[in-house]
This record gives structure tokens, sequence and C-alpha cells, in this order.
């Protein structure tokens, strides 16, 4: 059945893989459990006690039910000892004297219900004791001389084991004679579902290892005649790394595209038809862009050696320095497929789904809508059939579940008795089919080992009366006019499926502040559809898109506006708010100012170029016409189509414009009086310097006329003469 997947992208919160397998292994458990609890597990168990772990009791007959005249009957036992050890247990093996005639009454016996079945003991054995914990195994065998099975006609009979009051139900087919009923089957190539929009690297790795669940998928089909139900998630999440992608993802992708089976397209990510067209689209919605995956530097270069499927090395554009990337439809190319078929879940595609899905078709390239049996009003159930002249190839619902509950069951004894409550439907389905084939899918699932998916498509190569044929081929055939009932619509999952469309219009709006607005709207879109995947069931699809809402609400949160409260000491300065932006890639918003009152006037829209994954600040220039006084101003970004983009911002604006005028006062006083200052002192120093000179000129020595005599040095002429006289000499005061 299904399996979950962590949710996706951007910014939503994921899960450990392994978390997510189980949660939805559980969901789809108790789906099956629902309408055949015993084709899936084949054992019945009493009723457990809180507080211990019951034990279990599984059969499988030989050679997957398969009981031809002549040849013994061996039912392999398997007992499961749960909290507590069993001892040595004897087994008992019971066989029902006619053959199951229809649909109802064998899921009443695989349900535990033996209401008119007269049950034989053919054999017994012994199963060893078992530990707690632990799984002990047992053959019954009837030999084929025992007059329990000599003389059986056609049919498919009940068989009962019983041991340590457990009992585990199970059927054997005698084959009937005839010509061989087509078979046809188809296989979804599916991944578990995700919350991202694409598989990772590391993810694409893993699943297309050698052990990897996409490479069991791929040897399973390899040389039958199964159609491959393809989703192009699968190959977009290669093609998109480019040279980076992994070797064993890329020889994968080759070896998907060059097998020869039949294929078509599932919805990308397997997203659910019914439920989308139920909540008011007109059609299914498709991947628009998936740029945002993709890195320049991963196809430029020598050509990578994914460009070998399908994915050419893009051509250099016009724009030297530029690369042309792969377009979406060859990201998404699974091969030579046939168009316009569809693939809605079990049970949720009425006429009204039917209707819709065939205005997609041209008279070239038709709708086909794949409906379940169970779906089909009135019991009849060609594979054949149209509703309203729509081809609605009809496959038999109960045959698929317990292909699907096979292909997912790792136990050998439990997957035994899968095969066998299968070869039961397909034996009935035969019978009732008459000169019809037979249509079988392997329903959605993906943790199926390599050993589980061989035996299950083994089965329909080997059934005996069933010949393998190609979905082409019945669905082909002289088409029967059909009614259909009322399809199964999960209102929660409608609901939930309109509230992501809202969601993504409000992504549509938000990303027109990109220059390429497909890098968000692209990756929303994808992993909307990957949230919508039929594989997602439950509480666990409930959570996805929690999960998702939640990652795309942040996406919208990623810009907006860091701003506080301003104090303006001036009549024009600017406002300084910063632009957050949260985003990978750089945006464009245009802030619009609106104050409260008119007394101050700012610039209303001012354009900014945000840098990516960082805050810019930005100057809004502001005109006080008041001296003193608070202003609210309201911040609100837009896009530069008019889109608003994040919350808008209140701040409070405190003016103080005369503390302006009082500076400017301040400095003009302090500029007069240095000034003043200056000039009192140059005009002090030089009344100082004139004093001083004309004192001075009072003491000089002058001439006749008043002139200072050059010579002149203030001193009487016998000072003079004193200076120069020589001083009398020793020798001349000699007597």
């Amino acid at each position: 059945m299904t399996v979950t997947s962590p949710p996706s992208g951007s910014p939503v919160l994921r899960r450990p893989l392994a978390r997510r397998l189980l949660a939805t292994l559980a969901a789809g458990a108790l789906a099956l459990g629902v309408v055949l609890p015993s084709a899936v597990a084949v054992a019945a168990t009493p009723d457990p006690s809180p507080s211990a772990e019951a034990s279990s009791l599984s059969a499988a007959p030989a050679a997957n039910g398969i009981l031809r005249p002549g040849e013994p009957l061996s039912v392999v036992v398997t007992l499961s000892a749960g909290s507590s050890a069993v001892s040595p247990t004897p087994v008992a093996l019971s066989i029902g004297s006619a053959p199951l005639g229809d649909d109802a009454s064998l899921d009443r016996w695989l349900g535990g219900d033996a209401t008119g079945q007269t049950l034989r003991q053919v054999a017994t054995a012994t199963v060893d004791a078992t530990a707690s914990g632990a799984q002990s195994s047992s053959t019954v065998t009837v030999p084929a001389a025992d007059p329990a099975l000599s003389s059986r006609g056609a049919g498919v009979y009940p068989v009962r084991v019983t041991a340590a009051g457990l009992t585990a139900s199970s059927v054997v087919v005698v084959p009937a004679d005839g010509p061989a009923t087509p078979v046809a089957l188809v296989v979804p190539i599916t991944a578990a579902p995700l919350t991202r929009g694409l598989l990772t690297g590391n993810e694409l790795a893993e699943l297309t290892a050698v052990d990897g669940a996409l490479s069991a998928q791929l040897d399973a089909v390899d040389g039958t005649l199964a159609t491959l139900a393809v989703d192009p998630a699968i190959p977009a999440a290669i093609r998109v790394l480019g040279s980076a992608a992994p070797p064993t993802a890329v020889a994968w992708l080759q070896r998907l595209l060059a097998l020869p089976n039949d294929r078509f397209a599932l919805q990308f990510g397997d997203a659910d038809i019914a439920a989308q067209l139920q909540a008011g689209l007109s059609a299914p919605m498709g991947p628009i862009s998936l740029q945002s995956y993709m890195s320049e530097a991963d196809f430029t270069g020598p050509a990578p050696a994914v460009s070998t499927v399908s994915s050419p090395q893009p051509v250099p554009s016009t724009s030297p320095g530029q690369t042309t990337f792969p377009s979406l439809s060859t990201l998404v190319d699974i091969g030579s497929a046939t168009p316009n078929i569809f693939w809605p879940a079990t049970g949720s595609a009425g006429a009204e789904t039917v209707a819709s899905l065939a205005a997609l078709g041209t008279p070239e390239e038709p709708t086909r809508v794949l409906i379940a049996s169970t779906s089909v009003a009135g019991g009849a159930r060609p594979v054949a059939a149209t509703v309203g002249g729509v081809s609605t190839p009809v496959y038999d619902a109960k045959v698929s579940r317990v292909l699907a509950a096979a292909a997912g069951q790792n136990d050998a004894t439990r997957r035994g008795a899968s095969l066998a409550a299968a070869q039961g439907y397909l034996a009935i389905a035969r019978a009732a089919a008459g000169d019809q084939p037979v249509l079988a899918m392997l329903d959605r699932g993906t943790d199926r080992s390599r050993g589980s998916l061989r035996a299950t498509l083994g089965l329909l190569s080997s059934a005996p009366g069933l010949t393998a044929s190609t979905f082409a081929e019945v669905a082909g055939r002289p088409a029967s006019e059909i009614s259909l009932a009322g399809p199964t619509v999960d209102a929660t999952r409608v609901a939930e499926v309109g509230e992501l469309v809202s969601d993504e219009q409000a992504v549509d709006r938000f990303a027109t502040i990109l220059e390429q607005p497909e890098l968000l709207t692209g990756r929303e879109r994808a992993e909307l559809l990957q949230v919508i995947s039929v594989s997602w069931t439950g509480d666990a699809a409930r959570q996805a898109v929690a999960d998702h809402r939640a990652g795309t609400q942040t996406t919208l949160d990623s810009v907006g506006i860091l701003s506080s409260d301003f104090r303006l000491v001036s009549s024009s300065a600017p406002l300084r708010p910063w632009v957050r932006n949260d985003l990978p890639w750089p945006v464009t918003v245009v802030l619009a100012v609106r104050p409260d009152d008119a007394r101050l006037r700012v610039q209303d829209r001012t354009t900014i170029e945000a840098q990516a994954a960082a805050n810019t600040r930005v100057e809004v220039p502001v005109e006080a016409r008041i001296a003193n006084g608070e202003v609210s101003v309201d911040f609100q970004l837009y896009s530069p189509t008019d889109e608003p983009v994040g919350s808008p911002q209140r701040v409070d604006v405190e003016v103080r414009a005369e503390w302006e005028s009082i500076g400017l006062i301040v400095i003009v006083v302090l500029v007069v009086g240095f000034l003043s200052l200056g000039v009192v002192r140059t005009i002090a120093r030089r009344r100082r310097t004139r004093a001083e000179g004309e004192n001075s000129d009072a003491d000089t020595p002058t001439d006749g006329i008043g002139v200072k005599d050059p010579d002149a040095d203030g001193r009487s002429p016998a000072e003079s003469a004193d200076e120069f006289t020589p001083a009398p000499d020793d020798k001349d005061l000699r007597p």
C-alpha cells in the first residue's frame, strides 16, 4: 500500500524517512484490514491484552495456492510468538468440501467468516517451541492419494489451519480447463511520497542503488508485458541535477527509457486527481517550472552524462556567459508513452470525474480513465467500457489489492498467503469474465523488496488458465457502456486541496517581487502536488498538509520590515527602516509610507532592491511642519505589481524640530563670539605695537631739523670718546 515520506522544500519541516515509512505502512495496513483483512495477513489472533503482545498464525499453501489433480497439498504454517513463549503446538489442517462461488464469499472466508462452509480435517503436524518475539514454521502435507483431494472439481476451496487457539484462513485453487484468459497488469513506478518538490541527489542515489526500491521496480518489470505507470517527478529529479546527478540515477533513467514496456505518465508526484476535481478545479494541476531546482554550474562545461537520456546538453544562449536550461517537457519526459491516461485512487472517481477528464483528450489521443470494478454499478464489470462515451477500462479491484499486499509483504509465509488469495480472486474473475480479459493494477506502494515484486509479477505469468497481455490490448477491445456508483469522497481531503490552492494563489501574488517569479511559484506547485499524492493517507496525510501550509506561510513572511520608533531632531531628516529578505534570491519591493498627521510630510513610495538573504537599509526623506510633537507612521511593502508583501507596521515618530533651531542659534552665537574675540585681540595687539613704537621714537637723537642721526646711539660725545680711548700701557706709566 502506501508509504509515507517527510513533509516539503522551501521552509517546511521534515521527518526522518523511517518514521514516514512506518506511519504510512500502518495507515495502509489498516485500510487493507477493513476490506480484506485476511488477504493481507491471512491470520487470526485472539484479542491482545493491553499489557501483552499477542501471538499470530499465518498459512501459505504451496505453489501460490495452485492444487492440480494428482498433486499433494502442502501448507506452510508460521507461528509468531508475542510477548510470551509458546510451547510445542499441534497444528491441524482442514479443507472445505465445496468451492467458494464468488468474490463476496471469498471476502467473507478470508475475513474469518466460515458461515455456510463445511470443513474436513485432513492433516496434522507440530510447530516447535517458539521463544518470545520469534517465529517457528512447519509444513503440513496431505498426500495426493488422500480421498479428500481426489475427484475435486475446478474451483476455489477454503483452507483453514488451527494451532494454539489461533486460526489462519487461506484458499487453494483447482484450475479449470478451457482457453486461456488474457490478463494485463499495470505497475506503478513511484517513490515514497514527499513534501519537497523533488527527490534529492542523496535520495536518488539510495533509491537507484543495486538494492534500492526504484531498482527493484525495474528488475521486477524487466522481461514482462506489464504496462508502466511512471511518476514523471522521478526523471525530473534526475535531470534537474545535470552533471551532478548520481551515476546510479543516470543509469536507472537510461534503463527505464530503454525498456520496451508500454507506459503512461501519472500525475506529477502521483497527485490525487479526483480530490482536485472535487475541490472545484476544472482540470488536474501539473508542474509549471522546475527552474529553482537547477544550478547553472551543473549545466556548463562538458555534456553531462544525464544528457544521454532525453535531456540534451543545454544550448548556449545568445547572451554570452549564459546557459539555457532544459525545458519542462524535457525534464518530465518518461519516454514513448500513451498520453491522456488517468488513474484516480481506487474508488474515488465518479461520472463527474470522468466527464471532467474527457475534456483533456483529443480525437487523436482520447482520454482513458482507469476505473476500479468496485466503482461499477449493477455488478457488470467488462474490462473495455465507456462512461458517457469516455473510455473507462475497468480493473479488478480485489485482485489488485491482494497483489499490492503480496508485493509489500517481506515475510515469506504472509506473502505466500496473499499470493494464494490473489490466485483465488483471479480464478473467480476468469470464471466470471467469459471471453473477456482481466485487468489488474499493482496498487501504489514503495516498501517492496525485489523478491516480493518478482514473486508477485511472476504469479500472473504462471497462473493456470491465464496468459499475459498488455493494457493497450485489453483496453482496446469493443467497449460496453457502464454506469458508475457514487464515488468515495474524502471531504477532509477535498477541503485541504482547496486550502492548498488558495495558499498557492497567495504565493503567486507574493512571487511578483522576484525578477523570475517561477523560481517561487514553480517550487510551490511541485510541493503542492507531492503533498496531495495518492500515497499520502490517514494521519500522515493530514500532517503533510499541515507542515506544507506552515512552510508556505513562512515563505509569505520571508520578506518584511524591521523598524522601531524614530526621533527626529530636525525638520527634515530621513526615516531609516530595514527591509528583511530571507529568500535566496534578490527582490524588488516598494515601501509605502503614510503618516497619520499631515504636518509630517514623507516620500510616499520608495523602490528598494533588497539583497538575497540579507537586511537592506532604506532611507525615506521626511519633512516636519511642526516644531514639536508625535506622529504615527504606517509602513507597508508592495510588489512592483502593487501586491501587499508582508505585514504592515506602525511606528511612532517623535519630532523635536526646535532642537535644530536652538542648535543653530548656539552655533551662530559661538561663531560670532569667536570672531569678535579675534577682532578684539587683533585691535589690542595693534594698539600695543603702535604704543611701543611711539615710545621708542621719543628717545632717539635727531639732527638739527629733528631727523634722527643715523650714527647716534643715544650717548654723549664724551661717552663715545671714553669708549674708544685706549687704556694706558704699563710702560707709559713708568717715571
